[in-house]
């Protein structure tokens, strides 16, 4: 069982994907694009702090709540990134690679989803191992 929420493979990911997205915000199209450019930002903040949020939760049920939200974030940053390309903002390579990456992870968050419903274990914080 996992101790922290940086130990699944599928948060390494979003981190990951996390900096290739900051770097295209930080360019100066998408800076002058206040609005476009917040929106991205904050769903791609979302996808991990609501992996982060939904590990603490007591059962895997809940926590499969919070991956549901975090997969409708991969979903909204997919959008986004499409919008910005219309706007000229990323090249169509360059998107298409991003969203092969997002639909990656949104198959990812969906199996373990999944998984988590079918555990459904009810007491996931008392097994923590504190840490030293």
């Amino acid at each position: 069982m996992a101790k922290k929420v940086d130990e699944f493979p599928v948060y390494a990911r979003v981190s990951e994907l996390a900096v290739a997205i900051t770097a295209i915000l930080n360019r100066p199209g998408m800076r002058r694009d206040l609005k476009l450019r917040a929106q991205i930002s904050d769903a791609i903040d979302s996808v991990a702090a609501n992996m982060e949020e939904g590990f603490e939760q007591g059962t895997d049920r809940a926590f499969a709540h919070y991956l549901t939200i975090a997969k409708g974030s991969v979903g909204e940053i997919i959008g986004h990134l499409r919008r910005a390309s219309r706007k000229g903002y990323i090249q169509a390579e360059e998107l298409s690679g991003l969203v092969a990456r997002l639909e990656e992870i949104g198959r990812m968050l969906g199996g373990f989803i999944k998984y988590l419903e079918r555990s459904d274990f009810k007491d996931r914080g008392r097994h923590r191992i504190p840490d030293p």
